[in-house]
């Protein structure tokens, strides 16, 4: 069967139950193309919303993986440093390579912030995913504090904290006051980072982008408008380790 191109809709993909989920998975792989998992007793009738709904990144991705296989696939995007500006601090990360085993991975942040990983390490998008699951710990222990600080200095309030690590979206703030954000912001300069903490708690007051939450983000941050320009272009240099975490 001739393949579709990723501009083709619904693409081609492999879908896989596992009892242990607990939401649908998207991963696209340059050897299988688009992967799902979902949960056991899922209802599939569901899946065409669900692929409708990351839709641009489906096509973003698959064409990325057809395109450059073996850049995102090579051990050559496995990061030797890894560098959270919004916190000023630098990991080393070494790879111990202990073929046949199980990846797994360990960090110490004193004396000197490392990482390190063992196991296959050439199983590439592996390591990235390990990565990330050490990206959402240094998240969730470095951003709360900084929430909680904004939060006193403007006043803006919020119910729920989560640190994620979507692969869209810095953050969102519900009608619940649920803030939730991506442990991503951690590469951000922290000029930026707090941009992102800001704007989200700008939302416990207007949920919607109108004038008068643009009013109020910019009485905390009077450079907003700029900043958010340099938001924009910063989601498109997302380290290549950081983007096969996904695959």
């Amino acid at each position: 069967m001739e393949r579709k191109k990723p501009t083709d809709w619904p693409p081609p993909y492999r879908l896989k139950e596992n009892s242990r989920a607990r939401r649908v998975i998207l991963r696209i792989r340059p050897d299988a193309g688009l992967v799902l998992t979902v949960p056991k007793g899922f209802d599939r009738a569901e899946l065409p919303r669900i692929l409708e709904v990351h839709r641009l990144w489906i096509q973003k991705n698959l064409t990325a993986a057809q395109e450059h296989p073996d850049k995102i696939l090579s051990p050559e995007i496995l990061p030797e440093k890894i560098s959270l500006r919004a916190v000023d601090e630098t990991w080393d990360v070494f790879y111990d390579l202990e073929p046949h085993a199980r990846l797994q991975a360990t960090w110490i942040a004193e004396p000197k912030p490392h990482i390190r990983i063992r196991g296959d390490v050439l199983q590439v998008p592996g390591c990235c995913r390990l990565l990330r699951t050490w990206l959402q710990a240094q998240g969730k222990l470095r951003l709360p504090p900084w929430v909680e600080k904004i939060g006193r200095e403007t006043g803006l309030s919020y119910g729920r904290l989560t640190i994620r690590c979507p692969r869209t979206r810095w953050g969102s703030y519900s009608s619940r006051g649920h803030l939730s954000l991506n442990a991503a912001v951690l590469f951000l300069p922290a000029q930026l980072a707090r941009l992102v903490i800001v704007h989200e708690l700008c939302h416990s007051k207007h949920l919607h982008h109108d004038g008068a939450f643009h009013r109020l983000l910019e009485r905390f941050e009077p450079d907003a408008r700029r900043l958010e320009a340099q938001l924009k272009r910063q989601e498109n240099e997302f380290p290549l380790w950081y983007r096969a975490s996904f695959l």
